[in-house]
């Protein structure tokens, strides 16, 4: 006879909305240690302000509402709340560091990937990528 383990130690398949958050978070992560110092201190992209990896968030110049830039990492640059938040994401300023660390152009090609359509998206493999 098959024996079972006890339901507490059923692992449950993680839902569309859990896989989603548990990506974001390890992407997020990996945006802001990318750009730490040493010290692990990170300049926001878009202003002045500097501090530590838990006072920064993974700023998105194209939204991540739109999942085919969600998880570019040319779309995603440290910033303060204040920034990423309370000012929209400082798009214009944003775009002008953007194209000149990366050149002419990324602006456009990251707005015509974020129009494309993007269904069945594999956040397996994005939580297995930066895990």
């Amino acid at each position: 006879m098959l024996k079972l383990p006890p339901k507490s130690r059923l692992k449950k398949p993680l839902t569309l909305t859990k896989l989603k958050k548990k990506a974001d978070a390890l992407f997020s992560i990996h945006i802001r240690k990318k750009y730490q110092n040493a010290e692990g201190i990170i300049q926001c992209y878009t202003c002045s302000y500097s501090g530590p990896i838990n006072k920064m968030q993974c700023g998105h110049f194209v939204s991540r509402y739109y999942l085919a830039t969600r998880y570019d990492e040319r779309n995603c640059r440290p910033q303060c709340i204040t920034c990423n938040i309370w000012r929209n994401g400082r798009t214009p300023e944003f775009a002008e560091k953007l194209t000149k660390e990366l050149g002419d152009g990324i602006v456009e090609e990251l707005f015509a990937k974020g129009r494309e359509l993007t269904r069945n998206f594999n956040y397996q493999e994005i939580i297995n990528r930066y895990s």
